[in-house]
């Protein structure tokens, strides 16, 4: 499995620092709203795509709702929204690889707009510089040997991206795919043509009769997804059928989908019945396991937990692949992950234990 054995995040959002370690196949981060396990993810999904100078602006826009959020939006990537606190993100690979992330705001004089500095009609001798680039620093080291890189998007005045500077010299070798809360941000239609394209359309149905078995069609049909149904004369468009069920196809799709090494969702439980959850974990894992991937998974619901726990009880070679972090702000020592391995949780969960929040 090609993925990540840690992390640490410094000044990211809401995050001053943040370590975490011993990530397995599955990891689960739990905690109330707003303690920063949507930021984890994020943080990763950085990670993962640190050539793309975009990347940044692609994050905020699952928050914003934006196609692309613009300059003004990138300061909120910094802690307490101070652009002296530098975004760094640090974590060593699976495969003996380590990547660090910097990311500031800089000026660079930009050919592209019509002019760097807004004109005034009142005369001024003070002299102005606006800064216009959100510069992606990374570093990717192996032994003793350490590559730096640089990518850049500049901002014109207007804050509509002007420039892009790609690193030059490095080619990401993996993928992730971010399943964020929103019900209606998923890439859904393209990891499902990937799994046609590759005949394994036939597990896709399998793991969907599990969620229901009158399901026995799934067909992507233009960039729009349809799903057939016992007794019904014709195949049904996915957006109208619910959305547990558009939920988790598209899970389990991401999840199926070999061209991703990681898969990163968020509060999973989101537009889900309860009855779903369990038969929800139960293909991650299996998919997860197939498909030599690592997931990691953001939730705050109780029931959700207590169905995992009885999956993984059910499913004892799963049990070592899990891991579950409490993600805790505390008072005086910034954010603090507590693991749990499998006997833990379990024990846990047979005693009632709150796991969402960590009285210190």
């Amino acid at each position: 499995m090609d993925g990540f054995k840690n992390i640490e995040i410094n000044n990211f959002r809401g995050i001053r620092h943040l370590s975490i370690g011993d990530f397995a196949r599955v990891n689960v981060f739990l905690g109330h709203n707003n303690s920063g396990k949507s930021s984890i993810l994020e943080a990763l999904m950085l990670l993962m795509g640190m050539s793309n100078p975009d990347i940044v602006q692609r994050v905020n826009s699952l928050r914003i709702r934006n196609v692309f959020s613009g300059l003004g939006d990138v300061r909120y990537i910094f802690y307490n929204l101070d652009l002296n606190n530098i975004p760094e993100i640090f974590s060593e690979q699976t495969d003996g690889i380590s990547r660090r992330l910097k990311m500031n705001l800089a000026y660079t004089s930009d050919e592209n707009a019509k002019t760097d500095i807004p004109q005034t009609n009142i005369p001024t001798s003070e002299t102005k510089v606006f800064l216009n680039t959100l510069e992606m620093n990374f570093d990717v080291a192996s032994g003793e040997r350490t590559d730096s890189y640089r990518s850049i998007v500049t901002f014109n005045n207007q804050g509509v991206v002007s420039n892009r500077d790609y690193a030059k010299g490095y080619l990401e070798k993996n993928s992730a795919s971010f399943l964020s809360a929103d019900l209606m941000t998923s890439n859904l239609a393209a990891d499902l043509a990937e799994l046609i394209k590759r005949k394994k359309k036939d597990l896709i149905l399998e793991r969907l009769r599990k969620f229901d078995d009158r399901i026995n069609a799934i067909e992507v049909i233009g960039h729009e997804v349809f799903i057939g149904f016992d007794g019904m004369a014709e195949l049904l468009p996915l957006n109208i059928t619910g959305d547990g069920l558009r939920r988790y196809l598209s899970i389990v799709a991401s999840s199926a989908n070999p061209t991703n090494n990681i898969v990163l969702i968020d509060e999973i439980d989101n537009g889900l019945h309860y009855s779903a959850y369990k038969k929800l974990w139960e293909s991650i894992f299996v998919l997860a396991v197939d498909t030599n991937k690592q997931v990691f998974i953001t939730t705050h619901s109780q029931e959700t937990l207590l169905q995992l726990c009885q999956m993984l009880e059910d499913n004892a070679p799963y049990q070592d692949a899990f891991r579950l972090y409490t993600i805790e702000q505390t008072p005086k020592k910034d954010h603090q992950a507590y693991k749990y391995l499998f006997e833990e949780f379990k024990d846990a969960c047979q005693n009632d234990v709150e796991l969402r929040s960590i009285v210190l």
